[in-house]
């Protein structure tokens, strides 16, 4: 292995750890935080201090994921080895990031609880869901899933 390939190989384990770091972290804040959270009295000292660490890992991870993630495109759209589908795959998996990065943005500079009264009719309710927190784990997860797409897709290009 040329020292190139050695610095991918590194830039894909980082990239990987983001992809760790961003869903396992949804999947605790989902099933373990915020129910926890739900149940603790409001303002409670701890939970900010918590909220404020998980924020820390969810900067950490979304910055880690975009700079590995660019990298990681540029050397495979570079190779000369990638085919349409990889392409269509490559830019669903990025727009699908680029909605989880910014449903967090959003819903950052709404500061507003995820759980607050809904108002009526299917529009705010679908905007609810959509923005909320289950649908971007969902979303974690699928892009997950398109990593190995795209690595098949990758690999039968170059014929193995």
């Amino acid at each position: 292995m040329e020292p190139l390939d050695w610095i991918l190989v590194i830039v894909r384990w980082g990239h990987a750890l983001g992809a760790v770091a961003w869903v396992g972290g949804g999947i605790f804040y989902l099933f373990v935080l915020r129910p926890a959270f739900q149940r603790a009295p409001a303002g409670d000292v701890p939970q900010r201090a918590i909220g404020s660490e998980f924020r820390g890992l969810v900067n950490t991870a979304i910055a880690l994921i975009i700079i590995t993630g660019i990298v990681l495109s540029a050397a495979r759209l570079t190779s000369g080895a990638v085919s349409t589908a990889y392409v269509v795959v490559l830019a669903v998996k990025v727009a699908l990031a680029l909605y989880m990065f910014g449903m967090v943005w959003f819903r950052r500079r709404r500061n507003s609880p995820e759980g607050g009264p809904g108002s009526a009719g299917w529009w705010p309710r679908a905007r609810k869901e959509l923005t909320g927190t289950t649908a971007v784990l969902v979303a974690g997860v699928i892009v997950i899933g398109l990593a190995d797409v795209l690595s098949a897709l990758f690999e039968a290009s170059l014929g193995r």
